[in-house]
Protein backbone atom coordinates (compact mmCIF):
# COMPACT_ATOMS: atom_id res chain seq x y z
CA UNK A 1 0.00 0.00 0.00
CA UNK A 2 1.61 3.41 -1.25
CA UNK A 3 0.95 6.12 1.66
CA UNK A 4 1.62 8.79 0.01
CA UNK A 5 3.67 10.00 -3.44
CA UNK A 6 5.87 13.13 -5.21
CA UNK A 7 3.85 15.35 -7.33
CA UNK A 8 5.09 18.31 -9.24
CA UNK A 9 3.73 21.07 -9.49
CA UNK A 10 5.01 24.41 -10.76
CA UNK A 11 8.05 22.68 -10.90
CA UNK A 12 7.89 21.84 -7.26
CA UNK A 13 7.40 18.66 -5.20
CA UNK A 14 4.39 18.25 -3.26
CA UNK A 15 3.98 15.45 -1.02
CA UNK A 16 0.13 13.93 -1.50
CA UNK A 17 -1.35 11.24 -0.05
CA UNK A 18 -2.68 8.18 -2.36
CA UNK A 19 -6.14 9.73 -2.33
CA UNK A 20 -4.90 12.92 -4.22
CA UNK A 21 -5.14 15.12 -1.43
CA UNK A 22 -2.81 17.21 0.14
CA UNK A 23 -1.38 16.75 3.57
CA UNK A 24 -2.42 19.84 5.15
CA UNK A 25 -5.97 18.32 5.41
CA UNK A 26 -6.99 21.98 4.70
CA UNK A 27 -9.25 23.42 1.68
CA UNK A 28 -7.79 27.21 1.43
CA UNK A 29 -10.79 29.75 1.21
CA UNK A 30 -12.16 33.67 1.99
CA UNK A 31 -15.26 33.90 3.55
CA UNK A 32 -17.53 36.78 3.65
CA UNK A 33 -18.88 37.65 7.01
CA UNK A 34 -20.85 40.71 6.38
CA UNK A 35 -23.47 40.94 8.58
CA UNK A 36 -22.86 36.97 9.59
CA UNK A 37 -23.21 36.31 12.98
CA UNK A 38 -20.12 34.81 14.77
CA UNK A 39 -19.40 33.86 18.48
CA UNK A 40 -16.49 34.43 20.53
CA UNK A 41 -16.00 32.35 23.49
CA UNK A 42 -13.20 33.85 25.81
CA UNK A 43 -12.67 37.84 26.34
CA UNK A 44 -8.51 37.92 26.38
CA UNK A 45 -5.88 39.26 24.02
CA UNK A 46 -7.01 35.92 21.55
CA UNK A 47 -10.66 37.04 21.80
CA UNK A 48 -10.28 40.49 21.43
CA UNK A 49 -7.75 39.91 18.44
CA UNK A 50 -10.32 37.29 16.48
CA UNK A 51 -12.64 39.88 16.83
CA UNK A 52 -10.86 43.01 15.54
CA UNK A 53 -10.40 41.04 12.47
CA UNK A 54 -14.56 39.80 12.45
CA UNK A 55 -15.85 43.41 12.53
CA UNK A 56 -12.99 44.60 10.32
CA UNK A 57 -14.94 41.97 7.86
CA UNK A 58 -18.41 43.47 8.63
CA UNK A 59 -19.44 40.40 10.91
CA UNK A 60 -22.10 41.09 13.63
CA UNK A 61 -20.03 39.60 16.92
CA UNK A 62 -21.53 38.09 19.82
CA UNK A 63 -19.09 37.75 22.84
CA UNK A 64 -18.92 35.39 25.88
CA UNK A 65 -16.90 36.07 28.52
CA UNK A 66 -16.16 36.62 32.66
CA UNK A 67 -13.53 38.90 32.09
CA UNK A 68 -12.57 41.09 29.25
CA UNK A 69 -9.87 43.37 28.21
CA UNK A 70 -10.37 46.77 27.98
CA UNK A 71 -10.14 46.83 24.44
CA UNK A 72 -13.29 44.49 24.21
CA UNK A 73 -15.07 46.24 27.06
CA UNK A 74 -14.97 49.44 25.08
CA UNK A 75 -16.71 47.64 22.35
CA UNK A 76 -19.57 46.47 24.05
CA UNK A 77 -19.75 50.21 25.35
CA UNK A 78 -19.84 50.95 22.03
CA UNK A 79 -22.50 48.39 21.30
CA UNK A 80 -19.88 47.37 17.83
CA UNK A 81 -20.22 44.12 19.59
CA UNK A 82 -23.30 41.84 21.97
CA UNK A 83 -22.17 40.49 25.49
CA UNK A 84 -23.99 37.55 25.66
CA UNK A 85 -23.07 36.88 29.48
CA UNK A 86 -20.11 35.50 31.24
CA UNK A 87 -20.85 31.80 31.16
CA UNK A 88 -21.38 29.73 28.09
CA UNK A 89 -24.49 27.88 27.44
CA UNK A 90 -24.88 26.16 24.54
CA UNK A 91 -28.04 28.21 23.48
CA UNK A 92 -25.53 31.02 23.19
CA UNK A 93 -24.74 28.65 19.41
CA UNK A 94 -28.26 29.91 18.18
CA UNK A 95 -28.09 31.88 14.93
CA UNK A 96 -24.42 31.74 14.69
CA UNK A 97 -22.85 31.45 11.39
CA UNK A 98 -19.00 30.78 12.90
CA UNK A 99 -17.81 29.92 16.34
CA UNK A 100 -14.40 31.18 18.36
CA UNK A 101 -13.44 29.03 21.29
CA UNK A 102 -10.78 31.75 22.06
CA UNK A 103 -10.96 30.99 26.06
CA UNK A 104 -7.62 29.66 28.12
CA UNK A 105 -9.72 27.04 29.40
CA UNK A 106 -9.23 23.79 27.23
CA UNK A 107 -11.91 21.83 28.60
CA UNK A 108 -14.46 24.43 27.62
CA UNK A 109 -12.94 25.00 24.31
CA UNK A 110 -13.57 21.35 23.35
CA UNK A 111 -17.14 21.46 24.67
CA UNK A 112 -17.64 24.25 22.34
CA UNK A 113 -16.05 22.47 19.24
CA UNK A 114 -18.22 19.45 20.47
CA UNK A 115 -21.07 20.86 20.80
CA UNK A 116 -20.98 23.51 17.55
CA UNK A 117 -19.75 19.90 14.98
CA UNK A 118 -23.22 18.37 16.05
CA UNK A 119 -24.64 21.65 14.65
CA UNK A 120 -22.38 21.64 11.77
CA UNK A 121 -21.39 24.65 13.06
CA UNK A 122 -17.69 26.12 11.89
CA UNK A 123 -15.74 26.67 14.77
CA UNK A 124 -12.15 27.63 15.48
CA UNK A 125 -10.57 26.13 18.56
CA UNK A 126 -7.77 28.49 20.52
CA UNK A 127 -6.03 25.54 22.52
CA UNK A 128 -6.53 22.53 20.05
CA UNK A 129 -7.01 24.02 16.66
CA UNK A 130 -6.24 20.81 15.01
CA UNK A 131 -9.90 19.62 16.90
CA UNK A 132 -11.62 22.92 15.40
CA UNK A 133 -13.15 22.32 11.93
CA UNK A 134 -11.35 25.43 10.62
CA UNK A 135 -8.06 27.46 11.14
CA UNK A 136 -7.00 31.23 10.54
CA UNK A 137 -3.96 32.00 8.94
CA UNK A 138 -1.81 34.35 9.03
CA UNK A 139 -2.21 37.23 6.74
CA UNK A 140 -0.67 40.02 5.12
CA UNK A 141 -2.81 42.78 3.71
CA UNK A 142 -2.45 45.47 1.08
CA UNK A 143 -4.91 47.26 0.81
CA UNK A 144 -7.14 45.09 -1.52
CA UNK A 145 -4.26 42.35 -1.74
CA UNK A 146 -4.28 39.40 1.13
CA UNK A 147 -2.05 36.79 1.67
CA UNK A 148 -2.84 34.41 3.49
CA UNK A 149 -0.31 32.09 5.04
CA UNK A 150 -0.84 28.41 7.13
CA UNK A 151 1.29 25.63 7.76
CA UNK A 152 -1.46 23.52 8.37
CA UNK A 153 -0.83 23.84 12.22
CA UNK A 154 2.59 22.34 12.32
CA UNK A 155 4.84 25.17 12.92
CA UNK A 156 3.40 28.26 13.46
CA UNK A 157 6.33 29.84 13.96
CA UNK A 158 7.58 28.93 10.57
CA UNK A 159 4.02 30.68 9.39
CA UNK A 160 5.67 33.68 11.60
CA UNK A 161 9.07 33.61 9.66
CA UNK A 162 7.13 33.44 5.94
CA UNK A 163 5.22 36.25 7.08
CA UNK A 164 7.77 38.61 7.72
CA UNK A 165 9.58 37.51 4.61
CA UNK A 166 6.43 38.16 2.43
CA UNK A 167 6.07 41.79 4.60
CA UNK A 168 9.08 42.74 3.15
CA UNK A 169 8.75 42.24 -0.37
CA UNK A 170 5.10 43.45 -0.38
CA UNK A 171 5.61 46.79 0.34
CA UNK A 172 2.78 49.48 0.86
CA UNK A 173 2.95 49.85 -3.05
CA UNK A 174 0.72 47.49 -3.90
CA UNK A 175 -2.02 48.95 -2.66
CA UNK A 176 -1.85 51.57 -5.33
CA UNK A 177 -0.91 49.33 -8.26
CA UNK A 178 -4.18 47.07 -7.32
CA UNK A 179 -6.40 50.03 -6.51
CA UNK A 180 -5.17 50.88 -10.11
CA UNK A 181 -5.47 47.92 -12.03
CA UNK A 182 -8.95 47.58 -10.94
CA UNK A 183 -9.89 51.16 -11.70
CA UNK A 184 -8.53 50.53 -15.23
CA UNK A 185 -10.29 47.54 -15.31
CA UNK A 186 -13.92 48.88 -14.81
CA UNK A 187 -12.89 51.80 -16.87
CA UNK A 188 -11.93 50.17 -20.04
CA UNK A 189 -14.61 47.27 -19.55
CA UNK A 190 -16.82 50.31 -19.93
CA UNK A 191 -15.84 51.27 -23.47
CA UNK A 192 -17.57 47.88 -24.71
CA UNK A 193 -14.50 46.28 -26.34
CA UNK A 194 -13.68 42.20 -27.06
CA UNK A 195 -12.59 40.37 -24.05
CA UNK A 196 -9.46 39.38 -25.45
CA UNK A 197 -8.75 42.71 -26.54
CA UNK A 198 -9.28 43.72 -22.83
CA UNK A 199 -7.11 40.98 -21.62
CA UNK A 200 -4.11 42.19 -23.31
CA UNK A 201 -4.23 45.49 -21.97
CA UNK A 202 -4.35 44.28 -18.92
CA UNK A 203 -1.28 41.76 -19.40
CA UNK A 204 0.31 45.03 -20.84
CA UNK A 205 -0.13 47.39 -17.78
CA UNK A 206 1.05 44.36 -15.29
CA UNK A 207 4.09 43.95 -17.05
CA UNK A 208 4.86 47.48 -16.47
CA UNK A 209 7.45 49.02 -13.99
CA UNK A 210 4.47 50.46 -11.80
CA UNK A 211 5.41 49.55 -8.93
CA UNK A 212 8.94 50.76 -8.89
CA UNK A 213 7.38 54.40 -10.32
CA UNK A 214 5.10 54.02 -6.97
CA UNK A 215 8.07 52.69 -5.04
CA UNK A 216 9.99 55.90 -6.16
CA UNK A 217 7.16 58.34 -6.34
CA UNK A 218 6.92 58.81 -9.93
CA UNK A 219 4.11 59.78 -10.81
CA UNK A 220 4.07 61.23 -14.24
CA UNK A 221 6.40 58.52 -15.57
CA UNK A 222 3.96 56.29 -14.32
CA UNK A 223 1.73 57.66 -16.15
CA UNK A 224 3.00 58.33 -19.34
CA UNK A 225 4.09 54.31 -18.90
CA UNK A 226 0.15 53.28 -18.52
CA UNK A 227 -0.83 55.82 -21.42
CA UNK A 228 1.39 53.68 -24.05
CA UNK A 229 -0.45 50.28 -22.32
CA UNK A 230 -3.48 52.07 -22.75
CA UNK A 231 -3.92 53.60 -26.16
CA UNK A 232 -6.30 54.03 -27.76
CA UNK A 233 -8.99 52.90 -25.13
CA UNK A 234 -8.62 55.65 -22.69
CA UNK A 235 -6.95 58.75 -23.07
CA UNK A 236 -4.88 61.16 -21.59
CA UNK A 237 -7.57 62.95 -19.64
CA UNK A 238 -8.84 59.88 -18.55
CA UNK A 239 -5.72 58.19 -17.27
CA UNK A 240 -4.84 61.48 -15.31
CA UNK A 241 -7.96 61.57 -13.30
CA UNK A 242 -7.85 57.61 -12.43
CA UNK A 243 -4.12 58.09 -11.31
CA UNK A 244 -5.48 61.46 -9.43
CA UNK A 245 -7.89 59.51 -7.44
CA UNK A 246 -6.11 56.61 -6.70
CA UNK A 247 -2.82 58.52 -5.75
CA UNK A 248 -4.24 61.45 -3.29
CA UNK A 249 -4.91 59.14 -0.65
CA UNK A 250 -1.89 57.61 -1.10
CA UNK A 251 0.72 58.43 2.14
CA UNK A 252 3.99 56.66 0.88
CA UNK A 253 5.44 59.59 -0.31
CA UNK A 254 4.19 63.31 -1.47
CA UNK A 255 2.08 63.24 -4.39
CA UNK A 256 2.74 65.40 -7.21
CA UNK A 257 0.38 66.14 -10.14
CA UNK A 258 1.79 65.28 -13.93
CA UNK A 259 0.19 68.49 -15.70
CA UNK A 260 2.36 68.35 -19.12
CA UNK A 261 0.55 69.58 -22.09
CA UNK A 262 -0.28 65.93 -23.13
CA UNK A 263 1.98 63.38 -24.80
CA UNK A 264 1.97 63.21 -28.59
CA UNK A 265 0.25 60.05 -30.32
CA UNK A 266 -2.90 61.10 -28.64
Amino acid sequence: MNPGRMERAGGMELNSRADGTQESGYYPVYLSLKSRLCLVVGGGSVGERKTRSLLRCGARVRIVAREMTPGLRALCDEDLVTFAGCDYEEAHLDGVDLVFAATSDRRLNLEIGGQARRRRLWCNMATDPGEGSFIVPSVIERGPLSIAISTGGMSPALARLIRERLDREFGPEWALFLRLMGSLRKAIQLKGFESDENQEIFRKIAGLPLLDRIRDDQRTEALHDTMEACRPLLDWNELNQIWDEIWKPFSLSSPRSATPAGPSGT
